[in-house]
């Protein structure tokens, strides 16, 4: 396994919060004490891995571009004080289009920050105020843009379908639109009505008018068609990118590679472990300025889930599952445990299998979930 490490910070303000968005987020703005606290954690928890190699750094939240540009130079800092921050390190802000004026981007990338990905979802102003976004289309575009004249090469952004009161030609408007922005990489996700959502309340009164089952393949094979057509790739089952354009700190997720979360409901994978800071800027504070780490909970994996995450992370991947990689890290073949599931799914024409990857088909692709049940052990 990999001896480089991914870093998450969790930078969790939000001005609001999306219709749609189940994370953990408090609508305010990150203050000094915040900071300071961010700061001991990243102090505190780096004595650990002074032997790894930080190859990616992902602000992540919330908006992570809530932070003034002094306070992520701040944490930039702090970062590259006690951690092995690699000199080709992939750096990813997120960010809102309100908050990506010419000052604030070109202080960002001033910085260190090589990768900005940005959330836009749609291009229709009338979604974008159902689903409860600040920004406009128009700010959208124009914040791309501006990222491009401040020297940023590598942006990505975030798309969305199966909207309420989406069509199927709005959505294919929007990819049309998308493909022709100065963007090396597009993360398009599905609705998915989460617990404790505005969506979901209004879902369960009925009051949701979501699209028809038709007009959601229409959708999804929209994107399937389109995107590839302008060189956006199919790496992963909800990533396109243009060639060398890649989320490496995505990647990690999927790989199962050890990366640490930090901030506050930030969760990290290091070895056979999951850990999550428990939610609660607060408490968090209060107890990293006291000088104590913040508190966790720690999951011990069993082998079975370990290879159940395995596998329906790696086939997430177009790649797929590497059987060498599942040897050597389970001390068995893949088929003593899964034979039967594969066969079946191959003979469903939902997998395919070569001499060392198991991978989906493009049917496979769509019926993405099916597949990854089958692989539950537990």
């Amino acid at each position: 396994m990999t001896e480089d490490l991914g870093l998450y910070l969790h930078i969790p303000f939000c001005k609001s919060r999306c219709s749609y968005c189940n994370f953990y987020s408090i609508g305010m703005k990150a203050d000094d004490k915040f900071v300071k606290a961010f700061e001991k954690e990243i102090e505190l928890k780096s004595c650990k891995y002074k032997n790894k190699i930080c190859d990616t750094i992902y602000f992540g939240g919330g908006t992570p571009s809530t932070l003034s540009s002094t306070q992520v130079e701040s944490i930039m800092r702090k970062l590259f004080q006690h951690f092995n921050i690699s000199k080709n390190a992939e750096i990813t802000m997120e960010l809102n289009p309100c908050d990506m004026t010419k000052e604030y981007l070109a202080s960002i990338r001033k910085i260190g920050i090589n990768r900005i990905s940005v959330g836009i979802q749609t291009n229709y102003d009338s979604l974008l105020l159902k689903i409860g976004r600040m920004h406009n289309a128009k700010q959208a575009e124009k914040a791309i843009y501006q990222a491009k004249k401040e020297g940023f090469s590598n942006i990505s952004i975030d798309l969305m379908y199966e909207l309420p009161m989406q069509t199927s030609k709005d959505f294919k408007n929007t990819l049309l639109w998308a493909v022709h922005l100065p963007v090396r990489h597009m993360s398009i996700y599905s609705l998915i009505i989460e617990e404790g959502t505005r969506f979901s309340q209004l879902y369960k009164k009925g009051l949701l008018n979501r699209p028809s089952e038709e007009a959601s393949w229409e959708m999804y094979q929209s994107m399937c068609r389109i995107l590839p057509h302008y060189g956006f790739e199919r790496y992963e089952i909800s990533s396109f990118a243009q060639k060398g354009y890649k989320s490496e700190h995505n990647m990690k997720y999927w790989k199962l590679d050890d990366y640490l979360g930090l901030g506050p409901a930030a969760c990290s994978r290091i070895k056979h472990e999951r850990l999550e800071n428990l939610p609660g800027v607060r408490l968090y504070q209060k107890q990293l300025l006291s000088g104590e780490n913040p508190p966790e909970k720690i999951y011990k994996l069993s082998i079975e889930e370990e290879m159940e995450e395995f596998c329906f992370l790696q086939l997430r991947m177009k790649e797929g599952i590497n059987k060498e990689k599942f040897a050597e890290r389970y001390n068995k073949d893949i088929k003593e445990i899964y034979k039967d599931k594969i066969e079946m799914l191959k003979n469903k024409k939902l997998l395919k299998e070569s001499e060392n990857h198991i991978f989906l088909t493009e049917k496979g692709f769509a019926f993405g979930n099916y597949v990854f049940e089958q692989f539950l052990l537990t």
